[in-house]
C-alpha cells in the first residue's frame, strides 16, 4: 500500500511539473498576431494607430528635458506591423 501511495504521489508531482513547464512556454500572443496588431504596454493597436511616448532625458542630471515621441503602427513590406517614429519633441521643464 505504501508503494502504491508513493507511486501515485510521484505521478501527480510529475504531471504537475509537466503542466507548469507547458504553461511557462506558452506565448500570450497568438500565432500571426504581429501581422494584425502593434503592441505597446500590453495593448494591441491596429494599423495606422498612434501612440505618444513621454520620457525624461537620462543623459545628464543637469538638464531637465522631457522627450515626446509620436509613433505610428506601420505595415512593413514583409507584412508585419511595427512602430515607426513620426516625430520627436523635446521640452525643457
Amino acid at each position: 500500500m505504501k508503494a502504491l501511495t508513493l507511486g501515485l504521489a510521484l505521478t501527480l508531482l510529475a504531471s504537475t511539473t509537466s503542466a507548469q513547464q507547458t504553461l511557462s512556454l506558452a506565448s500570450p500572443m497568438p500565432d500571426g498576431a504581429e501581422t494584425r496588431f502593434c503592441y505597446y504596454e500590453g495593448l494591441a493597436y491596429s494599423e495606422d494607430a498612434f501612440v505618444l511616448m513621454v520620457g525624461d532625458n537620462t543623459v545628464t542630471n543637469t538638464i531637465t528635458t522631457v522627450q515626446e515621441r509620436l509613433l505610428r503602427c506601420h505595415r512593413d513590406s514583409d507584412g508585419t506591423l511595427k512602430w515607426r517614429p513620426q516625430s520627436t519633441f523635446s521640452t525643457n521643464n
